[in-house]
């Protein structure tokens, strides 16, 4: 069977030029101003910079999941020998460059945390090794413990740097030689790399974000996490592909097919994610265990209960609903309007993940004032508490992410030798 394939236009502008220097500075500068009024606002908050590191693992985990989304990209795109996406294929490449910006930036919480910081991860407090306080906790300490945590970081950083690295370098390789047998090698590679990217990713949301509630657990958390971050990456795909079009690039290779693509995984991660959600939910509500359902409990009422609420109707009703018609996927500004809508609301998702652990309790014990830590005590008590340190924080690091995507737009910004190009090209939905 034989498939239409397109020539790539003779006017085509492929070469990034000055885009990346440009979205490198515009980044540069972001970062420096709001994560320099972040540190300000900090150090007056008045707790120790316990709201500072709380808003900065919130926007981490945002930027970082986006970077680990376009990754999957990537792998699935190779391992099932993609034709709709070799078009935006380089600029997911990109992407996924800003891996090492990124856990630079992660540093930020990973070095006080090692160094003794005891007010962010419950696990790194004294109190936690607190036998009588924290039976079921005491098994759980050899893993999460400062330097562990610190050394599994540094690793996982290594990972996602290390394959894709190698996947533009092979990528640009063949711009170079045209060999398409280099296309058949990073399908080889791309299958047992999806493994390992599969185990990283698991392991990064387990010490990052789930461990900030060490007392509760959860095997689904992972795949929950994964498929938020890949909401948000489709997103952020198809703005960066409009502002390369805005700037004169791949206006005639991207088009309304190629949208409809990108917006197509939008709407498939909205549902996944809502189902992996749900599932999580469900199984451990219905089971009704007290060291599973407690962080339900501090989310389902009091103050937490309208986030839960908005992430409801803001991150899968209102985007599932129209996101299913054929013609909100096809037309630009109505994609766009979505992305920065599921943008903003994979933030939101981000910080009810993170911040209701942020108000620690203490309890008296042989005469001595104890920390209980997250999740703990009255629930009037726990409050949203929202911040300007919050938005701040997420806004400095998006100048982060940023950087690290205009590091990686150089060069072609479509794999112009690539064995698929033509029938990406000719792309068509049926």
């Amino acid at each position: 069977m034989s498939y239409p394939t397109k020539s790539l236009h003779p006017d085509e502008k492929v070469k990034a030029g000055k885009l990346g220097g440009t979205m490198m500075k515009v980044g540069l500068g972001v970062a420096a101003v709001f994560l320099g009024l972040s540190i300000v606002l900090g150090a007056s908050h008045g707790d120790n910079w316990k709201r500072f590191f709380y808003a900065y693992v919130t926007g981490w985990a945002w930027i970082a999941s986006i970077a680990i989304g376009m990754l999957w990209l990537v792998l699935l795109h190779h391992l099932t020998r993609s034709r709709w996406s070799t078009v935006v294929r380089r600029i997911a490449e990109a992407m996924t460059a800003s891996f090492p910006l990124i856990w630079l930036a992660g540093l930020g919480f990973v070095i006080p945390v090692a160094a003794g910081y005891k007010d962010l991860y419950y696990w790194a407090h004294p109190d936690a090794h607190n036998a009588v306080l924290n039976p079921s906790l005491q098994h759980k300490l050899g893993w999460l413990s400062p330097g562990a945590f610190a050394i599994r970081y540094v690793v996982y950083g290594v990972i996602y740097t290390a394959i894709s690295a190698y996947f533009a370098k092979k990528s640009r390789e063949q711009d170079e030689t045209g060999d398409p047998k280099i296309s058949d090698r990073m399908r080889v590679v791309s299958g047992p790399a999806m493994i390992l990217y599969a185990f990283t990713t698991c392991l990064v949301s387990f010490d990052v974000l789930m461990s900030l509630a060490p007392k509760w657990y959860s095997t689904i958390y992972g795949v929950a996490f994964w498929g938020s971050g890949n909401v948000g990456a489709f997103a952020a795909l198809a703005l960066i592909v409009l502002w390369l079009q805005r700037n004169g690039r791949l206006t005639h290779s991207i088009n309304e097919e190629h949208y409809h693509d990108i917006g197509k995984w939008m709407f498939a991660f909205t549902f996944f994610w809502a189902y992996t959600a749900f599932s999580q939910f469900m199984l451990q509500w219905y089971g009704n265990m007290p060291e599973e359902t407690v962080w339900y409990k501090y989310r389902m009422f009091g103050d937490w209960q309208w986030v839960s609420i908005a992430i409801l109707v803001g991150y899968w009703a209102f985007p599932f609903v129209f996101l299913l018609s054929r013609w909100t996927k096809r037309i630009v500004p109505s994609l766009v309007f979505f992305a920065v809508w599921q943008l903003v609301f994979h933030w939101v998702d981000m910080y009810w993940n993170v911040m209701p652990s942020y108000d620690w309790t203490t309890t008296g014990h042989e005469g001595a004032t104890l920390v209980e830590g997250p999740l703990t005590g009255n629930i009037a008590l726990h409050h949203v508490g929202f911040s300007p340190l919050d938005v701040t924080v997420w806004i400095g690091l998006v100048g982060v992410l940023l950087m690290g995507i205009g590091r990686g737009l150089n060069g072609n910004l479509i794999p112009v030798k690539d064995p698929t190009l033509g029938l990406s090209l000719a792309h068509e939905q049926l």
